[in-house]
């Protein structure tokens, strides 16, 4: 689907083979502003069991957005807005807070939250910030590489990146699943990073569910041969027809 000139996105989700709903919310949205197309993109992956998971990302990225939205109305009124960077920061704490009043209000969803991964950007200005709190991942592929731009907020990374497991062992380990950081829990702390957007990347925010079924290296001969919304679905069936262990949500977005 192409939403504007500049811009081609796929989305998908899956309540995948064993959860019986999906926790997983997406966004893909772009609004005019006077400094051009301000385009919002993002997964989030919702804990908390029962229906607490999907309340939490519902809120997290209709949050989001809404912060977005009403930054982009502000410009259109012509009036001085602030960096990006605060923008993300922004919708975060929004979110955050949000969630934290819907359990003050209602005590039995205590304990839910969510992963976030979103991406800020103007079109024209080729540059942007992705904000990231949890395992939900978010990739860039350009001249033919894929690259990582977020870290895992999970205990098993961090005992990774701290040299106590290896890669392999993190992936089969029990507590693969425990996150260190989400939106919801008290204290939230969150990442925002700059990143540049160039003709011909593609931007592909994905939940857990997709990427450990099906691995990131196996994406490259798709964003290759397939169009982009070819290429997300057929991510999408893999991981289901893997065994489709978890919800499975991925959004793309290819610059032109």
């Amino acid at each position: 689907m192409r939403l504007t000139n500049r811009l081609e996105i796929a989305t998908a989700s899956n309540v995948g083979r064993v959860r019986h709903n999906n926790e997983d919310f997406h966004r893909a949205a772009v609004y005019p502003t006077p400094k051009g197309n301000l385009l919002v993109a993002g997964v989030a992956d919702g804990m908390g069991g029962a229906e607490a998971g999907e309340i939490a990302s519902k809120i997290t990225i209709d949050s989001f957005s809404e912060a977005v939205r009403a930054y982009a109305e502000h410009l259109s009124r012509h009036q001085r807005g602030v960096p990006l960077d605060r923008l993300v920061r922004k919708a975060f704490t929004l979110a955050q807070r949000r969630i934290r009043d819907y359990v003050y209000r209602h005590p039995n969803y205590q304990g839910m939250g969510t992963t976030m991964t979103a991406l800020v950007a103007f079109e024209k200005a080729r540059e942007g910030f992705i904000g990231h709190i949890g395992d939900s991942r978010a990739y860039c592929y350009r001249d033919g590489e894929l690259k990582l731009l977020t870290r895992d907020h999970s205990w098993v990374a961090q005992q990774v990146r701290l040299g106590r497991m290896t890669d392999w062992e993190a992936e089969e380990h029990p507590w693969r699943n425990m996150l260190t950081q989400a939106l919801g829990v008290e204290n939230a702390e969150f990442e925002i990073t700059p990143v540049e957007l160039l003709p011909g990347d593609v931007f592909i925010f994905a939940t857990d569910g997709l990427y450990n079924l099906v691995p990131p290296e196996e994406w490259i001969v798709d964003l290759d041969q397939k169009d982009l919304e070819s290429a997300v679905d057929y991510w999408t069936a893999q991981a289901v027809k893997r065994g489709g262990t978890d919800n499975i949500t991925v959004v793309a977005v290819r610059i032109r």
